[in-house]
């Protein structure tokens, strides 16, 4: 638990903040034990009770297996929706239902209209922890499931500002490497140095490797496009040198622009070389200035455009990123205040799901959203505990689900459900969201619903009266 954490809950970034050893890195203790080494006889035993210890013997029971090839059977497609940095006490600790404390709760009803709507008419689930500490191992974690050597070592330097640059979203030393040549590079960002031997090739330091041991194709993704299903990004492993660049590269800024498809304008320069064809170019990446309401048009112009009467991939990745919060100074369109941001965020994930409700595939298709880590808010039960939704058919409704979920049992539900098999051991022993699910298929839809405090922006809402509000 960390009730004391004060990152989120006051303005006060000061010391006495910062020595206040609630934040997620700050809880991690370190120790040093020695054992003796076992016998030849021992060793045996010790190794098969670290195997247990550590799940790897977890075995599916007949009736998950059963309900596992169900869904397997009947979903077709899965979107995998990735937000930043909730507690479930910071957002869900008001929900009249489940383990909340609303004490804690800094983003209640009034902003987050449609996360407590579909957390009451879906599951509540009030145990699921990120596995993650923070987004530098985040992202590694919820599309690899596993943080790399390299990823571990470099988080807390990065993170207690002694140095090291952001490695786990696909640039090297700010270099995007998802590009092979310097031309490329240059293309996409003018700022690259002028070093063809610097960093050469698509090689990323800080991907993982598949399961069969190729280097750097551990992502989720990677694993689809094994399996031959399609595959498309939006937001996901995208540069975001070009949204702030230095001053002296100030003419290459990409501007927020609101609708780029329509003239042409590419904003999202893609990091991943396997996900650069996959990548909606018009899908503007990480930045807070920028609505996610925007994000979810683009999402929908191209959904309309191109998957309306058919051929939606399989796995679609999407980036909703603001309620991460921040750059309030140059937020646009007045979506500038951490409430309104998480509002903005909690809006264009309710339209995402109410599109799709509408829509030819609200039947065989799910939405799985999280967090790639909780680290800005405080929880009574524990810090890495956060909130994530499961949304569309064969999902109970009206339901808690208080079993003791993790980022990697929703990546392992997403691979079972696409047949795609696991990416590590980690993922492999996790167990999946079986109790999720219920092989009766219910009536469900959803509307979305704008928080009221979304009509003090100048985002295009529906009219007041023709939308049931939250107030």
């Amino acid at each position: 638990p960390n009730r004391g954490s004060c990152r989120g809950l006051t303005k006060d970034k000061t010391e006495k903040c910062h020595a206040s050893n609630q934040y997620n890195l700050q809880l991690i203790k370190a120790g040093l034990q020695s054992f003796p080494t076992p016998t030849a006889d021992q060793l045996q035993a010790l190794t098969q009770r670290v195997a247990t210890n550590n799940n790897f013997k977890a075995s599916v029971t007949p009736a998950e297996a059963a309900k596992l090839a169900f869904l397997r059977a009947h979903i077709k497609h899965v979107i995998y929706i990735v937000k930043e940095n909730r507690t479930y006490d910071q957002v869900l600790g008001d929900l009249e239902v489940g383990n909340g404390d609303p004490s804690l709760t800094e983003f209640p009803e009034v902003s987050t209209p449609n996360f407590h709507q579909l957390a009451r008419d879906f599951v509540t689930l009030d145990n699921f922890y990120d596995t993650s500490e923070v987004s530098f191992d985040g992202w590694s974690w919820s599309t690899s499931a596993r943080s790399p050597d390299v990823v571990e070592k470099e988080a807390p330097v990065n993170y207690s500002d002694r140095g090291l640059s952001y490695e786990t979203e696909g640039t090297n030393r700010d270099i995007n490497v998802g590009y092979g040549t310097l031309a490329d590079r240059v293309k996409a960002n003018p700022a690259t140095p002028d070093d063809p031997d610097d960093l050469p090739g698509t090689a990323n330091v800080a991907a993982p490797d598949s399961p069969e041991g190729e280097n750097g194709t551990g992502y989720l993704w990677n694993a689809a496009l094994r399996a031959h299903r399609t595959v498309r990004s939006y937001g996901f492993f995208v540069d975001l040198a070009r949204y702030s660049p230095a001053p002296e590269y100030a003419q290459s800024k990409i501007q927020p622009l609101l609708d780029p498809a329509s003239t042409k304008t590419q904003v999202a320069y893609p990091t991943s070389a396997v996900l650069g064809p996959y990548t909606d170019i018009y899908f503007r990446g990480f930045d807070n200035i920028f609505p996610d309401y925007y994000r979810f048009k683009e999402w929908e112009r191209e959904f309309d455009s191109k998957f309306a009467k058919g051929g939606l991939p399989n796995l679609s990745l999407v980036r909703f990123m603001h309620d991460h919060t921040g750059d309030f100074g140059d937020a646009i369109l007045g979506v500038n205040t951490p409430e309104l941001q998480v509002a903005d965020n909690d809006y264009a994930v309710g339209l995402l799901a109410e599109k799709i409700a509408h829509s030819a595939y609200k039947n065989n298709t799910l939405i799985f959203v999280i967090e790639d880590d909780s680290q800005n808010g405080g929880d009574h039960v524990d810090s890495h505990r956060s909130v994530a939704f499961v949304i569309g058919p064969y999902v109970r409704q009206k339901a808690i689900v208080s079993a003791p979920y993790t980022t990697l049992s929703l990546l392992r539900t997403i691979e079972e459900i696409l047949g795609i098999g696991s990416l590590s051991l980690s993922d492999s022993s996790a167990k999946a969201m079986t109790d999720v699910f219920d092989t009766t298929l219910e009536p469900w839809t959803y509307t979305a619903i704008p928080s009221t405090m979304l009509y003090n922006t100048q985002l295009p809402l529906p009219d007041r009266k023709s939308t049931r509000l939250n107030s």
